[in-house]
């Protein structure tokens, strides 16, 4: 037997509509209606409607209370953004430190600052491109445990590079090596949100800075 639907070009099943949540209007209309159309000999029991009261009231608040928590959300996130962006506009021709991994090498000579876990040891430097091949390496002695400016030897390619240092204590292991950007901050950028220091053609994260110091 033929369908009743062939040839119509469509499918014959019919289309399910997508289930919504019950919003405030639609409660209220809906017990409205009950009340509308009770049974006058069998009315709702009146527990029963301070049950359905009591729900529709709790929805009413729950509603207002989801709102004014977006709203508050909304404003705290705008009052935070501008905030860092105030701070941010007012480090325009400091010097900073953040922590990060690039470095700024001009007339082959530079210096860092890094943050080398105790007690130190022999540490090496690795410059990398942007495409992570290596473009030199720099032997920079002992060095010390703690947060120090470490000047490497000079002769390195000049440029923005992405580094790391690779200290080795006397047994051989690996020591923890925190690395930082540093440099002075000629504008401020915007990136999903983020408010960004531009130091040339590097980008600090404002909340990654650690230090701030007057240009002398």
């Amino acid at each position: 037997m033929t369908s009743p639907l062939s040839g119509l070009g469509g499918s014959p099943t019919a289309p399910v509509r997508d289930r919504q949540e019950l919003g405030r209007d639609q409660f209220l209309s809906l017990l409205v209606t009950q009340l509308r159309h009770q049974d006058p000999l069998n009315p709702l029991a009146p527990d029963a409607f301070a049950a359905q009261l009591a729900q529709f009231s709790s929805v009413e608040q729950l509603t207002q209370l989801n709102k004014a928590f977006d709203a508050q959300q909304a404003e705290s996130i705008a009052r935070t953004l501008l905030d860092k962006t105030n701070l941010g506009a007012s480090l325009i021709g400091r010097h900073v430190v953040a922590e990060g991994n690039q470095l700024v090498v001009s007339g082959g000579s530079t210096s860092f600052q890094a943050e080398v876990a105790s007690p130190g040891g022999r540490g090496t430097l690795t410059l990398y491109d942007a495409a992570g091949n290596v473009v030199a390496t720099r032997d920079l002695g002992t060095l010390r445990g703690g947060v120090q400016t470490v000047t490497p030897p000079g002769g390195l390619p000049s440029g923005v590079h992405r580094y790391s240092v690779q200290v080795e204590n006397s047994t051989g292991e690996n020591v923890a090596v925190r690395t930082y950007t540093q440099g002075v901050v000629d504008g401020v950028s915007f990136e999903s949100g983020q408010v960004l220091l531009r130091i040339g053609s590097i980008r600090v994260p404002l909340d990654r800075l650690s230090e701030i110091t007057p240009l002398t």
